[in-house]
């Protein structure tokens, strides 16, 4: 989708202003830090009442001390009938200069510039204006924003660092998820200086169509004609060395640019020598390189870690240790870039799919068993939803370790779900999909497109791995008989007992292993909190291995004490009514069932033991339990027999 005519035209016309008037590889910042000295988070506007189609950015940057000025030109289209006025996110620590025509005023305070218009505009109508601003940024939780650095001693580096929303720390626009420009100008002016025999330089996204030198300034004019949003438009500035790769694709070509320290440029030369196979290998797996008419470039920091600027990644170093690192931000230009999840609450959408494209370069370099360890660097066993429900704050609130390692592990669970053939498929048609390239995503989204490809129902999947927490503890023991040939499996899912999702339903591989060395695997689907399977073989059994290739985020524990017996308790015979209830509950249990051992215990949420109770056997097997004083909400029930234990949540209702 591109707007370049109707750019052309007002840039033209209308729109006439002037600046007179690892290392581990998994390594990230998940930093806890608040706002330094700006009290608290950075609310931003998110004004839905006009959608950005162009931003020009024509800044002069200082490079001795931090200090910025210039304008930035905007064209804009009402989304609304009767647009008067609109506002972009701006950080307060700048001055406004002026706004030009047609705006008849403005205001600026609490990070928000409020600019009224001369006219009104309806819906479709496209109208452009510019912002002239100067002054000396501030960092954003003390490391975030437009940064002053140095490197080899005494050497400048300068580069902005923007997300998830701290663009408007140094530009004013429309900050976040939610709108992409379609095409960027940035137009970058510093001093004409050289350090230690090397050019001090400006770069930014996309294509650098002009170096324009007048005085004792120089002036680097780039060009991105891709959508973006706001935090993916980059500045760095530094002595750079600078070198190229060529990746040719079926009937075009791109350049790889780098632009790294001199003291490094053997180092990174060596480093992104894979470069060119990831680009191909992700290319036949996602599809074409998103930004194929222009260029893949990573820029050195020295400092951070990496933060995925479409097609320019800023990164600390490029040599071989940080391999992964690049590989992680290079898919970030399918997953981030291309399709940007709809807000943070999908951040997982993003880096849980870099994350595992890590694993799948490892897979493609080293074979399965390669991509196999590499995903038990990804195991996330901490609480708390993949769904991000509070993303306030732009540094713990959003990049989580949880959204990185448990979101490349549930993609790692998808691929056992669907198997090779569509999980490969869903991944290719949802990174190819005209609905969503260069466009937004939610996690419904996706998993609408993995249920077209596969013909599966994937709510229970997506509910219990995405908005639900934590993961299923299994508990199982097995007995063969030999005159037979039955082989029995008890399998119990104990989480519950801690008061966790009760049941994960997932299809689970069972591993089962013979006296003469061979081995069959068989799958069942689990869904239930205790299960019982039976299966006939002719050879005897010595082994018995649930999920032996890990394609469930769970822990295992073989238990040679749990009954292996299909009258033992199951939960989907037993019953407690009504849930929710006033206060009396009926657990009834079938007297088929019913063990004299059998052992009841309410708890509260805090673990409070509330009842402890010991039935009898009642009519039909039932047992009457009455509870008259306890308060309104959620307690837990506890049900045990010998060493099987279940737990049923109920919620007593006033």
């Amino acid at each position: 989708m591109r707007y370049l005519p109707l750019i052309l035209l007002l840039f033209s016309s209308t729109f006439c202003y002037n600046q007179n008037t690892r290392i581990h590889p998994h390594s990230r910042n998940f930093g806890n830090e608040a706002l330094s000295g700006r009290g608290g988070d950075p609310a931003i506007v998110n004004d839905t009442t006009y959608d950005v189609h162009f931003y020009h950015l024509d800044l002069e940057i200082a490079i001795d001390s931090p200090y910025l000025s210039g304008n930035v030109g905007y064209i804009v289209s009402s989304e609304v009938n009767g647009l008067s006025s609109l506002r972009l996110d701006l950080d307060g620590v700048f001055s406004i200069d002026s706004v030009s025509y047609p705006a008849s005023g403005y205001s600026f305070a609490d990070n928000v510039l409020t600019i009224q218009f001369a006219n009104t505009y309806d819906q479709g109508e496209v109208f452009s204006f510019a912002v002239y601003y100067h002054g000396a940024p501030e960092l954003a939780g003390g490391y975030k924003g437009l940064r002053y650095e140095k490197h080899d001693g005494n050497e400048p580096i300068i580069a902005s660092l923007s997300t998830p929303y701290l663009a408007h720390t140094w530009w004013p626009c429309k900050d976040g998820t939610s709108d992409k420009a379609d095409s960027t100008y940035i137009d970058i002016t510093i001093q004409d200086t050289v350090i230690n025999s090397l050019p001090v330089i400006a770069v930014s996204n996309g294509i650098l169509e002009a170096v324009e030198t007048v005085g004792n300034k120089k002036t680097f004019k780039w060009r991105h004609r891709y959508p973006v949003v706001p935090y993916y438009m980059m500045v760095a500035i530094s002595n750079y060395d600078h070198f190229q790769q060529t990746f040719n694709g079926p009937g075009y070509a791109f350049p790889l640019d780098y632009y790294v320290f001199h003291s490094q440029l053997a180092a990174a030369q060596n480093g992104v020598a894979a470069m060119p196979d990831a680009m191909s290998f992700f290319t036949n797996t996602f599809g074409p390189y998103p930004f194929l008419e222009e260029k893949y470039g990573m820029t050195q920091l020295g400092y951070y870690g990496a933060i995925e600027n479409q097609t320019n990644t800023i990164i600390n170093k490029m040599d071989a240790g940080w391999l992964y690192v690049s590989v992680h931000e290079l898919a970030h230009q399918w997953f981030a870039d291309m399709i940007t999840c709809s807000n943070w609450h999908h951040g997982w959408l993003n880096e849980g799919f870099a994350s595992y494209a890590e694993a799948l370069y490892a897979e493609h370099t080293g074979g399965f068993a390669a991509y196999q360890s590499y995903m038990g660097s990804f195991e996330f066993f901490n609480p708390g939803t993949l769904y991000l429900y509070d993303v306030s704050n732009p540094f713990s609130g959003v990049f989580q370790s949880i959204i990185y390692d448990k979101g490349a592990y549930v993609l790692h669970m998808l691929r056992g779900v669907l198997g090779d053939a569509a999980f490969f498929d869903a991944l290719h048609t949802y990174a190819t999909s005209s609905d969503f390239q260069y466009k937004h995503a939610t996690t419904e989204d996706f998993q609408a497109i993995c249920e077209s490809v596969s013909g599966l129902d994937l709510d229970y999947f997506f509910e219990e791995w995405i908005y639900d927490e934590r993961y299923p503890k299994y508990s199982y023991n097995y007995q063969f008989n030999a005159a037979s040939g039955q082989l029995d499996i008890n399998i119990l899912q104990t989480q519950g007992g801690l008061g966790w999702r009760e049941v994960f339903a997932m299809p689970m591989e069972i591993g089962i292993g013979f006296t003469d060395g061979t081995d069959t695997t068989v799958t069942v689907f689990n869904n239930s909190q205790f299960q019982y399977l039976s299966f006939s073989f002719e050879k005897k059994v010595v082994s018995v291995a649930l999920d032996p290739d890990k394609w469930i985020l769970r822990e295992v524990q073989y238990n040679p004490d749990l009954p292996v017996d299909t009258k033992e308790l199951a939960l989907d015979q037993i019953a407690i009514y009504p849930n929710p209830g006033t206060g009396v509950f009926w657990v009834n249990i079938p007297s088929g069932l019913f063990r004299e051992d059998l052992d009841l215990k309410l708890f509260d949420l805090s673990g409070k033991l509330r009842y402890h109770l010991s039935p009898a056997a009642g009519p039909g097997g039932g047992y009457e339990i009455e509870i008259d004083n306890l308060e309104e909400g959620i307690y837990l029930l506890q049900l045990s027999a010998g060493s099987i234990q279940i737990s049923r949540k109920i919620a007593v209702v006033k």
